[in-house]
């Protein structure tokens, strides 16, 4: 548990990794809910009647995950009661029955006074023309009055029921989300695996430079969200408080990145918008073939058994995702322009759970999770990886570009080639005890574009001899 300042916000806030008691929460959820909701004697409740400045602060006081008040909650299943912010009270009076009371005394009164002017205007002398018309004008004027004080009720009751939401969001409260797991569900099978391209290099990355000594190699070579979804688990929109310190540090961070103009447009267009989602993911049962388990998030990686720069055997492994759970928060930064959505922005709030399955793609294989040595190597890849991206570090996104395809690239756009002559290499050190003259070396240049590997070409190994001379061109 440490405190870091967040990338959305930019508050302080306190993260902590996803632990035993968080995974239990998730397996077996409880909330703290109001002992009014369930109908039971309670210290402190919200109530209609309450005054604003009152209801908040008792709604505060009950909300979970921390009420602070003892005997004004009970944890009960988050599954099977009233919890979210939709079940509270409304903070203000219930109109409805002055509405009905109001309508049926103003038609009473409408009548009594259509009659009434009728009747004292024939009593002077008056005609039933002109008596009739002026009655009717002014009996639809007391009713036509008494719709439009009606009205204006309404429009405070929803008054009401907008503050009771900007409450729920100051307070933190948390909403149910199915409608949102539904969609997903939907939404899930429709995306394109290409958009995990950047996280198949980075996993690469962390796989490469740290893998054990018997494996030359290890290659990403596919990343596939199959169609069994994500959960979100719960949804709250986050209070902006510090817009100016926020901005401030993305101007900074556009400075490096960005050019002045490109820069000035990004910051000054756009309001934003914070969120927080709670998610998790769980495997769904499936064969002991890799082919069954295509169902569920997966990769598939390929291991390269050998020394390190002489030789690999390609083993071929299928991952599988069997289980996630973490806390994300997201800025949004909003456009007039269709798609509306410009810039994301998340961070984790915590290392995530991580829990991957492996099998060797053969015919024939045990399930090598069970071997320590490649089932911790593979989750900790996927841990390091996530790491990176753990508050106060976050990763931005151009959402606009990506909701219109752009930003998806499926073939490489060649700028040109790049052509490489290698010709030699003088004065090397000795780094074997064999060889002439008490020792010498056996040297080869690798040529490769990310930082820890993935060699693109490899000159032949010139042996015993510390003024190698190549003369080969790559291209």
């Amino acid at each position: 548990m440490k405190i870091v300042t967040d990338p959305t916000t930019g508050n302080k806030v306190q993260i902590e990794d996803v632990n035993k008691d968080f995974m239990k929460a998730v397996e077996d959820p409880q909330l703290s809910v109001p002992n009014a909701n369930l109908g039971k004697p309670t210290t402190v409740k919200t109530d209609p009647s309450q005054s604003n400045p009152e209801y908040k602060r008792n709604q505060d006081i009950t909300a979970p995950p921390d009420p602070v008040a003892e005997g004004s909650t009970s944890d009960v299943p988050i599954h099977g009661e009233k919890t979210n912010i939709l079940f509270h009270p409304t903070p203000s009076v219930s109109y409805e029955p002055m509405f009905a009371s109001l309508e049926m005394r103003a038609g009473g009164l409408c009548i009594g006074v259509f009659f009434a002017i009728v009747m004292l205007g024939k009593t002077f002398g008056g005609s039933l023309k002109g008596l009739i018309p002026t009655a009717a004008c002014i009996a639809s004027g007391i009713w036509l009055w008494m719709k439009e004080v009606v009205r204006s009720g309404r429009d405070m009751e929803w008054a009401s029921e907008q503050s009771r939401g900007e409450t729920a969001v100051a307070n933190l409260l948390p909403e149910s989300v199915e409608w949102m797991n539904k969609l997903l569900g939907i939404f899930w099978g429709l995306i394109d695996p290409d958009m995990f391209a950047s996280v198949a290099d980075t996993l690469e990355d962390v796989m490469s430079a740290s893998v054990p000594g018997v494996i030359e190699n290890v290659r990403v070579a596919e990343i596939n969200q199959g169609t069994n979804p994500i959960r979100i688990l719960s949804l709250r929109a986050l209070p902006d408080t510090h817009v100016k310190e926020l901005k401030d540090s993305i101007h900074e961070e556009n400075k490096k990145n960005k050019d002045p103009q490109e820069a000035a447009a990004d910051e000054e267009g756009g309001d934003y918008y914070n969120i927080e989602a709670s998610f998790a993911y769980h495997a769904k049962p499936s064969g002991a073939e890799a082919s069954s388990k295509a169902a569920n998030m997966h990769m598939q990686l390929v291991f390269y058994l050998g020394m390190k720069g002489l030789f690999g055997v390609p083993l071929p492994i299928f991952v599988e995702l069997q289980g996630l759970v973490g806390t994300v928060r997201m800025r949004l930064q909003m456009s007039p322009e269709p798609p509306f959505l410009k810039n994301l922005t998340f961070t984790l709030m915590g290392l995530p759970q991580v829990q991957a399955g492996c099998i060797p793609m053969v015919q024939k294989g045990i399930n090598i999770l069970n071997l320590p040595l490649i089932s911790n190597f593979v989750n900790y890849a996927i841990s390091a990886a996530a790491s990176m991206y753990v508050a106060p570090k976050s990763m931005s996104l151009d959402l606009g570009a990506m909701l219109k395809g752009d930003d998806i690239q499926k073939e490489v756009l060649a700028l040109g080639v790049m052509w490489i002559r290698i010709h030699r290499a003088r004065g090397l050190s000795k780094q074997d005890r064999r060889g002439s003259k008490g020792g010498g070396s056996d040297p080869y240049i690798t040529l490769s574009f990310s930082k820890y590997g993935k060699p693109m070409y490899c000159t032949r190994v010139i042996t015993d001899d510390l003024n190698p001379i190549w003369e080969e061109t790559a291209a």
